[in-house]
């Protein structure tokens, strides 16, 4: 599921777990960035049939819900977060989106 529209090609999405996800995971997300190459066939994983792509994505950082803070936490892969050069409209997506995100799983205790 993507939760957030794309933003100078970046968006926040479930984590794609193979398989069930680790037990008592807490909430995380990955936020990825989309670019476009040239077309190949491709198998549509929902429908299994052929289509053809001209775009793919992948993963620059994670974001983390810390219970013990409680606060999300941010991770890049490796440099791809810096490497990836994120403008400040990425950066405002990225903070509006957890600010959210913590609304909700903190319920009443927002204060």
């Amino acid at each position: 599921m993507y939760y957030t529209d794309r933003v100078d090609g970046f968006q926040i999405a479930d984590v794609t777990y193979i398989g069930l996800p680790p037990k008592d995971t807490p909430p995380r997300y990955e936020v990825i960035l989309w670019y476009e190459h040239e077309p190949w066939e491709a198998i549509d994983g929902y429908t299994g049939k052929k289509k053809t792509v001209t775009e793919s994505c992948y993963v620059v950082a994670f974001i983390e819900w810390n219970p013990k803070e409680p606060d999300f936490e941010f991770r890049s892969v490796g440099l791809r977060w810096l490497e990836s050069a994120p403008t400040n409209r990425v950066i405002k997506m990225i903070l509006d989106f957890c600010e959210a995100k913590e609304k909700e799983l903190l319920g009443d205790e927002y204060g």
